[in-house]
């Protein structure tokens, strides 16, 4: 294995025991297999989403993002991620600690329908930010410390390499008879959107194993050539995933990442390890992490809001601190939650003003100031429009009138 099983196993148990909170350990090669967990996992009882993919997801991202990454599981509960590398740098494990609930217990029961889920819930380590960000260094001083085994280049991948130019050489007699077709990757380019966007994944598969076919059958064994279609390969790969709804901070940081290692490719071998890489990467992050990434993006947002409903909130905030588009997250908001962005973030902020109405000492005026209205009466017309009655009518009931969500 690319790391030291043992001795990576022995620090997560380490971990465990120092933070009382599971460490497990992630193996990755085409798919990702857990290795090590607590024998009391929370999430082997929890039933919420594909674990394995879960991990998986926090690993890549941590892995993307310079070795260090904390993101929220379907069921708004927090992982705390960093990758294990080989030799070359590729991706070939990694370690999470989770789940733990990071604030206030309420908020993430909130989101839990299952009372005995509920209960379980409870009784998981309580984090600070503050904690959590000094759990996430401690992790990833660790994860570095083992990632240092010898690996040759493409052996993560080797049976996933090994299917894919058995695939290519199979169809090389056909791309050498059709070597003319220069227009096959800009022609290819609608066909891979629309099964991309249909969720076709074994489709969207069959397709980039045919373009790597003309790819390396047309390119004469000369790498330039070659280095520069793959290039344009991905860029089909970043068109057709914008389309299909990610961010395109995401996919330019994606790509300059592909590009500054390309850069430094010189043989065909390592060329064939690079684009498995990048289209198993693809793959997972276009089909089997959709669902733990929409989930880590929206609970993201509502943890944003209900930390910041006090003060001005913009598009461009929240899509500054999830490194996504400003309409990717309208449309994902909209889609997960049933209501636009700024309708939720009007009702979390007279959720909070209600606590604050049942205290007389306090103007109307500065509580519309202390969440986040503009100025009163936009305040009363928000409050009235989602609580059925005014603030006032409120406060002189003292909280008893029912009105619409009270």
């Amino acid at each position: 294995m690319e790391f030291e099983r043992h001795k990576t196993e022995q620090y997560c148990e380490d971990i465990s025991v120092v933070c009382s909170a599971s460490c497990s350990l992630l193996k990755v090669y085409t798919q990702p297999k857990i290795v090590y967990v607590d024998s009391d996992w929370f999430c082997a009882g929890c039933g919420g989403c594909t674990v394995e993919n879960t991990l998986h997801y926090g690993c890549s991202e941590a892995y993307r993002w310079n070795g260090k990454y904390v993101f929220y599981c379907p069921k708004g509960l927090v992982f705390i991620s960093s990758p294990l590398t080989d030799e070359q740098g590729l991706l070939c494990g990694g370690m999470t600690i989770g789940p733990v609930v990071m604030g206030e217990l309420a908020d993430t029961l909130e989101c839990i329908d299952d009372d005995s889920l509920r209960e379980q819930v409870a009784l998981l380590p309580q984090w600070s930010t503050a904690f959590v960000q000094h759990a996430t260094r401690v992790l990833f001083a660790v994860a570095s410390a083992v990632s240092d085994s010898p690996q040759s280049l493409y052996g993560n991948y080797a049976y996933e390499q090994e299917k894919m130019l058995s695939d290519l050489y199979a169809m090389k007699n056909e791309w050498q008879q059709n070597a003319e077709d220069a227009d096959f990757l800009i022609s290819s380019e609608k066909q891979l959107n629309s099964l991309i966007v249909n969720r076709d994944k074994e489709g969207t598969q069959k397709l980039l194993n045919e373009i790597l076919g003309y790819i390396f059958f047309t390119g004469k064994a000369d790498v330039s050539i070659i280095k520069a279609r793959l290039i344009e390969m991905v860029v089909l790969l970043s068109r057709s995933a914008i389309d299909a709804g990610a961010g395109i901070q995401e996919i330019l940081l994606f790509n300059e990442a592909n590009i500054r290692q390309v850069k430094e490719i010189e043989s065909l071998e390592q060329l064939s390890a690079w684009i498995t890489v990048i289209i198993h990467r693809f793959i997972k992050y276009s089909f089997d992490f959709t669902s733990v990434k929409h989930s880590d993006i929206l609970y993201k947002i509502i943890q944003y809001v209900k930390a910041n409903y006090d003060q001005k909130i913009t598009l461009d905030d929240i899509a500054s601190h999830v490194y996504l588009s400003r309409s990717y997250i309208s449309s994902l908001f909209k889609e997960e939650m049933g209501e636009n962005l700024f309708s939720y973030i009007n009702r979390i902020r007279v959720e909070k003003s209600k606590v604050l109405l049942l205290n007389e000492s306090i103007p109307l005026v500065t509580i519309s100031g202390l969440c986040g209205f503009d100025d009163q009466s936009y305040f009363t017309k928000v409050f009235k429009r989602i609580v059925g009655v005014s603030p006032k009518k409120y406060r002189d009931s003292r909280g008893k009138i029912a009105g619409r969500q009270s």
